[in-house]
């Protein structure tokens, strides 16, 4: 089933230029990082009334790896990511959400077409990792999981509150700013992907590698179904992979 059709309005509509795009998304991204900053504050306030000789350097450091932490966080910032650019999308006024963040549906062989790919592109780089001596499973993840202490709000937050906050930002928003600027769509597939590899940064450099391409094959769907619902498909099963990764890591510790 292909992607339902663009209308004659939407075909002429114009979302933000290159730098607006870009201004509106550090604005998203600084929201984003403002409602993680208050969960960091709650988190090291309970701490303090519960720890002598607190201290706070330290203390945060050891959240970047809290499961518990960053999936609160990442639930918390949610809604508001995701407003703020539901919000910069419509206040544009010259197209419809719908075309502004690519809310196409598409059909369910498209989808499992783009899921394959992915899990294709998993299976490469996890042994790529082996090959090279490497971990597939990086060490902040254990410790991630085993401090989640509820388990599901982990796995929502990884499957369903960050691919959708995410790709709705960055394969929606940014990504259509982007290639309608003189960068078109291959700008917009780097971009986006150099972007959202810019958050994760608790990877190390191989890491990042990594997500770097995983973000130019999400983009790359985005572009060739108009859509961003594979890119949202896409991300969770990679999230989905990676914790099934860390669980069985784990057993087998």
């Amino acid at each position: 089933m292909d992607v339902e059709g663009e209308d004659s309005g939407e075909q002429k509509a114009k979302p933000w230029g290159f730098w607006p795009t870009v201004g509106f998304s550090l604005i998203i991204f600084i929201v984003y990082t403002v409602i993680q900053v208050i969960i960091l504050v709650v988190f090291a306030v309970v701490a303090a009334l519960r720890t002598q000789n607190f201290n706070i350097e330290q203390y945060a450091k050891g959240l970047e790896s809290n499961g518990l932490f960053l999936a609160m966080a990442t639930c918390a910032a949610a809604p508001f990511t995701i407003g703020a650019t539901i919000l910069f999308a419509k206040i544009r006024g010259q197209i419809t959400l719908k075309e502004y963040l690519g809310l196409h549906r598409v059909g369910w062989k498209e989808l499992l077409k783009w899921s394959l790919i992915v899990l294709v592109f998993a299976v490469c780089y996890d042994t790529l990792t082996y090959l090279l001596g490497r971990s597939v499973v990086p060490e902040f993840m254990l410790g991630a999981y085993k401090s989640a202490y509820f388990t599901p709000l982990l796995w929502f937050a990884l499957v369903v509150a960050a691919p959708l906050t995410e790709e709705i930002l960055f394969r929606g928003f940014l990504f259509k700013g982007i290639e309608h600027s003189r960068l078109g769509s291959a700008g917009a597939v780097i971009i986006s992907a150099l972007a959202w590899s810019v958050i994760h940064l608790q990877y190390d450099a191989y890491g990042l590698a990594g997500i770097f391409a995983g973000g130019l094959l999400l983009g790359f769907a985005r572009f060739k179904s108009k859509s961003v619902y594979p890119a949202i498909i896409m991300h969770a099963l990679q999230n989905i992979i990676a914790t099934v990764e860390v669980i069985i890591c784990l057993r087998m510790m």
